[in-house]
């Protein structure tokens, strides 16, 4: 199989870490969904509401964080909102463009979601490394969204920070 220019090793890599993605973000979604009936999208959008300091954030901002076009945001948060997950108003310095807030349901959904996440985050990942392999795991995702921030920010106005706060 030709791999273009990457060597054996970097193409395993590439692949090993693909695989990874490709089932554990799955396996830990459905479990969340099977227990809560969050879906992975309203988990993601409720874990950046949480993270954010007042548990809201402009539209803008959240299309970021999430690495969405700024219509998915608008659609998801239409479902959420009729589910009473989260609530809109109008942002004060730009009317166009809209606050979302969770709600408190959305936080009684996420408290029970976050131990299950947590609890699967320890089981099936942080307990299975060691620290330095930790401290390389966080090293090679720093390295690459920094490389993604600086050398390809054009190619989406999204921020590519990780574990960003605001």
């Amino acid at each position: 199989m030709d791999t273009y220019g990457l060597t054996a090793k970097q193409f395993m890599a590439w692949r090993s870490f693909h695989k990874l993605r490709a089932i554990l973000v799955p396996h830990m979604t459905k479990k969340i969904y099977k227990n809560t009936g969050l879906t992975p999208a309203e988990y993601f959008l409720l874990v950046s509401l949480l993270d954010s300091q007042k548990g809201s954030l402009h539209s803008n901002q959240l299309a970021a964080r999430l690495d969405w076009e700024k219509s998915r945001v608008s659609h998801q948060a239409s479902r959420m909102e009729e589910r009473g997950l989260i609530t809109r108003y109008t942002c004060e310095s730009d009317a166009r463009s809209c606050v979302i807030e969770i709600t408190p349901s959305g936080r009684s959904y996420m408290k029970q979601a976050m131990p299950i996440q947590y609890k699967d985050v320890k089981h099936c990942f942080a307990d299975l490394l060691s620290q330095p392999q930790l401290d390389t795991l966080i090293e090679i995702t720093q390295i690459i969204t920094k490389h993604l921030a600086e050398e390809h920010s054009q190619d989406s106005s999204k921020s590519l920070s990780v574990g960003a706060k605001s």
